[in-house]
């Protein structure tokens, strides 16, 4: 598949103006469509079908575990690498047994860690919102009190 001009570039500004972890989440609700869709495509019998559908549910998979940053978090990176390989070993099961069951399975698995790092993103979000700043209440200035001059330069000391 080869992305048209407009494509890339709609691509290339989403990556600059969309959240790391809104892009996780979106690459969730893509895999889990793709799941979806196969796993009517299995019901239906329809083969060229599932099997693309179960390939898109992979390369989104095999995308998210490529890019795994074991330098920054290696403990975390380690968990995630074997989720994702787990959940590719149960798709690529998928190609010979069609198990409903077990696609529902994987489709529910994607669905708890996508509930995750939409929660993980709404953090995120609400930590990096700008605080409203309220103005300096006024003070009243009576009309009977002027203002005391100040020396040259603007600056007074009082003890």
């Amino acid at each position: 598949m080869t992305l048209s001009s407009s494509q890339y570039k709609a691509y290339r500004l989403a990556t600059h103006t969309v959240a790391k972890t809104r892009q996780i989440v979106m690459l969730y609700d893509g895999a889990i469509s793709a799941m979806q869709q196969a796993k009517e495509a299995i019901t239906a019998g329809h083969i060229e079908a599932r099997f693309n559908l179960l390939t898109k549910a992979t390369n989104i998979l095999m995308g998210l575990q490529s890019s795994l940053d074991f330098e920054a978090g290696e403990q975390v990176s380690a968990v995630l690498y074997d989720y994702y390989s787990n959940l590719l070993f149960r798709i690529n099961q998928l190609h010979r047994t069609r198990d409903l069951a077990q696609c529902d399975g994987v489709i529910e698995d994607l669905k708890s860690m996508r509930g995750l790092w939409d929660e993980i993103d709404r953090q995120e979000r609400a930590e990096q919102a700008p605080i409203p700043v309220e103005p300096a209440p006024e003070s009243p200035v009576s009309e009977a009190s002027e203002p005391s001059p100040s020396p040259v330069g603007g600056l007074s000391v009082s003890a």
